[in-house]
């Protein structure tokens, strides 16, 4: 049977140790509330006490004060009273002592008559020879208090015929004032008794509850003259009980309940651990049944984990596409190498970057794979360049390759191994019945100090793999002092940038374009040029690609385009109202790219007042070809507002027809017109005849820019070319020096130029021998100009 109900066992046991735990607690519980419950009952009946002990002497120092005025008025015998003067106020009158009453206030006769005859009967009227309290009294509804004082006086009669005097009061308006009341708000019960010394049960003057009080926390009233340790002292007894006893039967429930529901939450979870357990057996003992067919499946697995690492490991450290060591795995070794180098157990390495250049092209044209393939191709030539040394070939990124070379024996020995890597691409590759011709450029860094980190040696690769790529050397540049601190200037300059428009340090110089025809400036082109602060004035040929990669070139354009507008409302108000001119601008690729580049030209042209037919725009054929529909939409919508488009150096880049029909240009600047191409003066008057007759038949008018001579000048005007930009005509100038030029009633005045022909020279030699230099200033004088001789 014990047995069968086993499963009970732990929740009543469960159950009992939490009743008797908890029982033990809750009596525990209950004494200590039972004891603070006294302490502070006791604390608040002392305080009541005292506070009708507080009016009863207040009582009785009255009835001394007016027995102190009575004795100094009444006169002497045997049958002294107080004389007439002195009237009795209300709730004082005088008496004998064997309660007659000698004077008493009108409307008060009946209540002092009251007074003196409890007095009279009282057994202690007898005993008392100085103020004593009398009552409390029945009087009607109300208990009466009454404090006796007698009459000293040198002429007063015998002691027996001294009378008193008697102050009373209501009992109820004494306790109101000793704010009695106030218990019932604290939830105490409460109640004013007085012991009969004749009878011996107390008499309940004032209570809350009609059937008294069970254990009360008590205090004694006495009397203001009676001493404190007297018991027999004690005129009333005050006494309170909190309002729920003493054991609040509320809280004790609500524990016996809580106490309820954690036993039996105890002994249901008790039961279900039981079950559980139980439960868990069970499926311990199918789990150990299963857990032999699971070893024999896990033998496979261990081994079959074991193959899948090492496939794991290759993938990460290898090159998904070619199978060669990927980024991972190179700089783990390189930073071997370089621990090596720190316990010299290693004396030098290099480390060397190869780019395969027009990579991406191929894989446009010949499908995504095909990058892959050669790059592999490369990598393998690599290596059979270096048969016999120790290295280490990863690819790098989607265009590079990295070798680490061990044991260099010295600069040198680094140099003819990198020009080794760089002439194994001269053979052409076999790609997709294709032969590629491929360029590459190598740079590298020698590494023979310990204290170097794996990404400043990689770093100071890239630089050189950097210059190399500038300088498009045929062999491999190394690594040389210098160029880390090109980079750190290029780093500074592109800082310089990102404030240079707030420090207003870009300043505007305007080329003029004159008329073949008439002799006469037509227009201008602004042209950017940087003041730094450092390195004096820079052209864009400085600092512009680096302000489109930083992506400051829109609000530098923006801020020329505003500039210009600006000047050109200027300059209108200057001119007769029939002088024409344009101020022509260089948009970049980026800024064809920025979006609100259309709102934006819009919105300045309606705020300058500026004709669309005032501002034109110049273009590159290598600004246009990186995003074609961009680019086509946004001329497009500059060609409906009327402003009219410029392809600039046409001649220069590809030179493609369908650029001059796939967009809406207006002009063809044709660069260098007589600069020699073929060697010979001949072909080269042809090619430009050819182009000007091209663009005639397109309806394109052409610019000839970078006119130097006379000479050509002319003869540009017989193949029939409109207009014409130069040193010959005029350097870049400033704004002011532009504006007389275009002002000029009487024609352009040619000048042969002095010295070689420099575009981005700011100076020119005038007449006058003074050399300019502008610059439009910002918003708030930007009708004043700043010039500088030299």
């Amino acid at each position: 049977m014990l047995r069968r109900h086993s499963h009970w066992v732990l929740p009543l046991i469960a159950a009992t140790v939490v009743l008797l735990v908890g029982a033990r607690l809750i009596t525990l519980s209950v004494r200590e509330r039972s004891e603070q419950l006294r302490v502070t009952a006791q604390r608040v009946v002392a305080t009541r006490a005292r506070s009708i002990e507080t009016e009863l002497a207040a009582l009785s120092e009255r009835a001394r004060h007016e027995a102190a005025r009575g004795a100094g008025a009444m006169g002497a015998g045997p049958d002294a009273t107080p004389p007439d003067s002195l009237h009795s106020e209300r709730g004082i009158f005088w008496m004998r002592p064997d309660g007659s009453v000698l004077r008493a206030p009108a409307g008060d006769a009946a209540m002092a008559s009251a007074v003196a005859s409890e007095w009279a009967s009282s057994a202690a009227a007898a005993r008392r020879a100085g103020t004593a309290l009398l009552g409390p009294v029945r009087y009607g509804s109300q208990w009466i208090v009454a404090a006796l004082a007698p009459i000293s006086s040198p002429r007063a009669g015998a002691a027996g015929a001294v009378p008193w005097c008697v102050s009373y009061e209501d009992l109820d308006a004494l306790l109101a004032r000793a704010r009695l009341g106030s218990l019932v708000s604290e939830d105490y019960d409460f109640e004013l008794s007085q012991r009969d010394p004749l009878s011996g049960p107390a008499r309940v003057f004032v209570g809350s509850q009609p059937s008294g009080l069970i254990e009360p926390a008590a205090r004694p009233i006495r009397e203001p003259a009676a001493p404190a340790s007297a018991a027999a002292g004690a005129f009333l007894t005050l006494a309170i009980r909190p309002r729920t006893g003493w054991y609040p039967a509320r809280e004790l429930a609500a524990e016996i309940g809580l106490l309820a529901l954690i036993a039996w939450a105890a002994a249901f979870g008790a039961y279900d651990l039981t079950h559980s357990l139980k439960r868990s057996q069970s499926a311990l003992a199918a789990a150990r049944k299963r857990l032999h067919a699971v070893n024999e499946r896990l033998a496979g697995e261990i081994e079959q984990r074991e193959h899948l690492q090492k496939s794991f490991e290759h993938a990460r450290y290898h090159d998904a596409f070619t199978g060669l060591p990927n980024r991972r795995y190179f700089m783990d070794q390189l930073d071997r190498a370089l621990r090596a180098i720190r316990t010299r157990r290693r004396q030098r390495i290099a480390v060397v970057l190869i780019e395969i250049e027009r990579l991406r092209l191929i894989s446009d044209s010949l499908g995504h794979t095909a990058s892959d393939e050669l790059l592999l191709q490369a990598a393998q030539r690599c290596a059979q360049s270096l048969t016999g040394v120790e290295h280490v070939l990863a690819r790098w990124g989607a265009d590079k390759l990295a070798v680490l070379l061990y044991e260099v024996e010295s600069a040198s020995a680094a140099q003819g191994l990198a020009d080794r890597l760089q002439q194994a691409r001269a053979e052409p590759f076999e790609l997709r019945q294709h032969r590629l011709s491929v360029n590459s450029r190598v740079g590298f860094a020698t590494i023979d100090s310990g204290l170097q980190r794996a990404e400043d040696a990689l770093r100071e690769a890239d630089l050189a793999l950097s210059i190399a790529k500038e300088q498009q050397s045929p062999r491999a540049v190394g690594y040389l002092a210098g160029m880390g601190g090109a980079a750190v200037s290029l780093v500074s300059l592109e800082a310089d940038l990102h404030v240079a428009l707030d420090r207003r340090e870009f300043v505007l110089l305007f080329q003029p374009i004159v008329d073949l025809h008439g002799q006469r400036v037509v227009g201008v082109e602004a042209l950017l040029r940087w003041r730094h602060p450092v390195e004096g004035l820079l052209t864009p040929d400085k600092f512009l690609a680096i302000a489109e990669e930083a992506g400051v070139i829109v609000p530098v354009t923006r801020w020329i385009i505003q500039r210009v507008c600006r000047l050109a409302a200027e300059w209108r108000l200057r001119l007769p109202q029939q002088r024409d001119f344009y101020i022509s601008v260089n948009l970049s690729a980026a800024v064809l790219r920025a979006p609100g580049l259309r709102e934006y030209v819009a919105q300045v042209l309606h705020d300058t007042h500026v004709p669309a037919a005032n501002l034109k725009f110049e273009l590159t054929e290598g600004g246009l070809i990186s995003n074609v529909s961009t680019a086509r939409a946004v001329l497009d919508a500059f060609h409906d507002m009327g402003i009219e488009l410029m392809l600039d150096d046409f001649g220069t880049g590809y030179s493609s027809l369908s650029y001059l029909q796939l967009f809406p240009f207006d002009y063809v600047k044709i660069d260098r017109p007589f600069a020699s191409r073929t060697g010979s003066e001949r072909a080269n008057n042809a090619i430009t005849s050819a182009i000007l007759q091209m663009a005639a038949n397109l309806s394109l008018r052409a610019v000839a820019e970078v006119v130097e001579t006379q000479a050509a000048a002319q003869t540009l005007l017989q193949m029939g070319c409109d207009f014409g930009q130069g040193y010959f005509f005029s350097p870049p100038v400033e704004a002011e020096e532009a504006f007389r030029q275009l002002h000029n009633p009487d024609g352009f005045s040619t000048r042969e130029p002095v010295g070689e022909d420099d575009d981005d020279s700011p100076t020119l030699m005038l007449p006058a021998g003074v050399i300019l230099e502008s610059r439009i200033k910002d918003d708030s004088d930007a009708s004043e100009e700043e010039s500088s001789t030299t």
